[in-house]
């Protein structure tokens, strides 16, 4: 070998080792970053005149990428239900706080009980109408954060949307940066790390799949199949209901104008943050309201006034009544937003100037053909005892609560209560499993591409051990071409 090729070969060297030293040194940088793949320099040899580089790559794994993507979606999707879940279960709260609808139902029974005890006490009169009120509180209080539950809903899906869109927009400039520079050859590791982590934050929002392109180009379609992206974003759009009516769905989420929420979505999502919200809207919430307006109407079905005047009137709001009411709900069909609309009759709530005597003589609705105790005597029972009665009695429900279609109404709101508890445990079991799932296939994504430091500070001394090779190398040529001259 000639000094001039020792020498070319030695200084192409130390070039390689200086492009080699500088993709180290970024990597134990960016060691402590997610999504940050470890970067080599691939080294080519060329004849006679030694080595140089050809292109930094990647450590890359689509399979345990993709596994990530989805799992992070369905996490994102049962961590949605499980928070909406966790506020309903407010109106449950635990059992020895006697703060439930059963609990209330049976506080309610057992004050009849005592009332029909001793039918002449104004303080035992008082006590049943005061359960009475505490009940139909406790529905409307359940109701009211059913609503509460939807809305914050909407106004998660609303946010939900806009990260989208915002996501799509930082997606296109650095896809557009990757494409560019793929076609001049330049490093486009760093952009290809970015893609990923916007790709991650977006499978957190609905669940995604992507393809890829020549020249690194990347679609990106939901995983129901709609075009989010190709070579610009689609505009993902939502249709916001404030305060939604009760017992009907809300708005659904657009992509390029097709439907991919609700009952009218040909291609609805699957998985995502958005899910998980839509589900805790429009499937989670409107059955627990519809079981909360189902025991509202029973109530007030329940202790209903029937016409004692032999005329044949129809029977009356009772005890229980709700605004603008005249006649009894038919029996069986739903009447949303009941449960927040129920209330004690103020012609028997002391509170308002009412009679308490009145739940056991009759005549709350205000007609005096509907008084049982037409004699007022103080040691009256049995419209009490006939008001006990009927609460062990069964009912038609409505079936669209998920819940059997009879019973009585205190084992009605049990079941209704295990239903809710259920629908937790199964958000709670699913997102610890997806949950789990999601961190060991990050830990083994991480694993396999991401920066070792013990093995890149090993790599490290290597490159120095060349260079100093090659340094000495050059060093060497050196003091042949004096020796050489000085020879001369």
């Amino acid at each position: 070998m000639s000094l001039t090729a020792a020498l070319s070969n030695a200084n192409s060297s130390l070039f390689v080792s200086g492009e080699r030293t500088s993709v180290v040194s970024r990597n134990i940088a960016n060691a402590d970053k997610a999504f940050y793949s470890r970067k080599s320099v691939e080294i080519i040899t060329m004849p006679g005149s030694g080595v140089r580089t050809s292109a930094v790559v990647r450590t890359e794994d689509p399979v345990l990428f993709k596994k990530i993507l989805g799992s992070n979606s369905q996490t994102a999707t049962y961590a949605a239900r499980l928070d909406s879940l966790d506020v309903l279960n407010n109106t449950i709260n635990d059992v020895e706080l006697d703060s439930s609808p059963a609990a209330l139902i049976n506080k309610l029974l057992s004050s009849l009980q005592s009332y029909s005890a001793q039918p002449h006490s104004q303080l035992a009169a008082e006590a049943a109408v005061r359960s009475a009120r505490n009940l139909a509180t406790g529905l409307n209080t359940a109701a009211a954060t059913v609503q509460s539950v939807r809305n914050d809903a909407d106004t998660g899906i609303q946010a939900s949307v806009d990260r989208v869109n915002a996501l799509l927009d930082q997606f296109k400039t650095v896809n557009q940066e990757i494409v560019k520079g793929t076609i001049s050859g330049r490093d486009v590791t760093d952009y290809l790390d970015q893609r990923d982590q916007i790709l991650h934050d977006l499978s957190n929002e609905m669940g995604i799949r992507t393809v890829t392109r020549d020249n690194n180009d990347m679609v990106i379609y939901t995983d129901s199949g709609v075009t989010l992206f190709d070579r610009s974003p689609r505009k993902v759009e939502f249709d916001r209901t404030l305060n939604p009516t009760p017992g009907v769905p809300g708005g659904a989420v657009y992509v390029d104008g097709i439907p991919v929420t609700g009952a009218n979505a040909t291609m609805p999502l699957q998985s995502g943050t958005i899910v998980g919200l839509v589900q805790a809207r429009d499937d989670l919430s409107l059955s627990y309201e519809a079981q909360l307006d189902e025991m509202a109407r029973v109530l007030v079905t329940m202790f209903a006034e029937s016409d004692q005047s032999g005329g044949g009137g129809p029977d009356a709001p009772g005890l229980f009544t709700y605004q603008g009411a005249t006649t009894i709900p038919t029996a069986g069909t739903l009447i949303p937003g009941l449960a927040a609309a129920l209330r004690v009759n103020a012609s028997v709530d002391p509170d308002q100037g009412g009679n308490a005597n009145l739940l056991r003589d009759g005549g709350i609705s205000g007609n005096a053909g509907y008084v049982y105790n037409a004699g007022g005597e103080a040691s009256y029972t049995n419209r009490i005892d006939q008001l006990i009665e009927k609460m062990g009695q069964s009912y038609a429900y409505d079936p669209v609560t998920k819940l059997a279609p009879n019973g009585t109404l205190t084992n009605y709101a049990s079941v209704s209560a295990g239903w809710l508890q259920e629908q937790r445990k199964v958000a709670d079991d699913s997102h610890t499993y997806q949950s789990t799932l999601y961190q060991r296939s990050f830990e083994a994504f991480t694993r396999n591409t991401g920066v070792n430091l013990d093995e890149e500070l090993s790599l490290m001394l290597e490159i120095e051990r060349s260079f100093a090779t090659s340094s000495k190398l050059i060093s060497t040529v050196d003091d042949m071409y004096n020796a050489l001259l000085a020879a001369i």
